[in-house]
């Protein structure tokens, strides 16, 4: 029984740090949105173009760090990840990248948000089969707030810091407290 929960204990810390590193990201990301707005440190002087390009390299940034940490926990946990599993989660996240960057470039930065949590939601539901039953649960909660968000244009930042920052810490937090059964 010990063994399962060290094989869990490797998976709930890939969703605390990446939701931590989440945290960080969105928290640099609004930091650099409000200065660019209100014009403090001279970013309200790089073109909308430049700062929309600048966002995006934090994300591509934030997703390679927590994608080396990934790799990193689980090496150091001796279990094997097959091809098919690598597959299941960096084709997607791939694809979720260039999907939001066309959406930058065709100017329906809007449906970032959306979009974004949407793609997190399917590639959590994606990857149900490899990790946990209960990711379906968070995955179905992700998407649930994933439709929110194109209605609740307001509370973006919000909906980010919950869906890619506090949800999976909360979620790594769970499946270290209460290994899965069924894995």
């Amino acid at each position: 029984m010990a063994a399962k929960f060290n094989f869990m204990n490797y998976r709930s810390k890939i969703f605390i740090y990446s939701g931590l590193y989440a945290l960080l990201a969105i928290f640099l990301a609004r930091k650099l949105f409000f200065d660019y707005y209100y014009g403090e440190l001279g970013l309200n002087q790089l073109p909308i173009n430049y700062f929309e390009i600048l966002l995006f390299a934090l994300a591509v940034v934030t997703i390679l760090i927590t994608l080396i940490t990934i790799s990193r926990i689980v090496k150091r946990s001796n279990q094997p990840v097959s091809f098919k599993k690598r597959f299941n989660l960096l084709i997607p996240s791939f694809m979720g990248l260039i999907i939001i960057f066309l959406l930058f470039n065709t100017d329906r930065g809007e449906l970032v948000v959306p979009v974004a949590i949407l793609i997190y939601g399917l590639i959590l539901l994606n990857l149900n089969r490899f990790v946990t039953s209960r990711l379906v649960i968070f995955g179905i909660i992700v998407l649930l707030l994933g439709i929110a968000a194109f209605f609740l244009t307001q509370s973006h930042w919000i909906l980010l810091t919950l869906v890619f920052g506090i949800l999976p810490i909360l979620f790594g937090i769970l499946i270290r407290l209460k290994p899965s059964k069924a894995s």
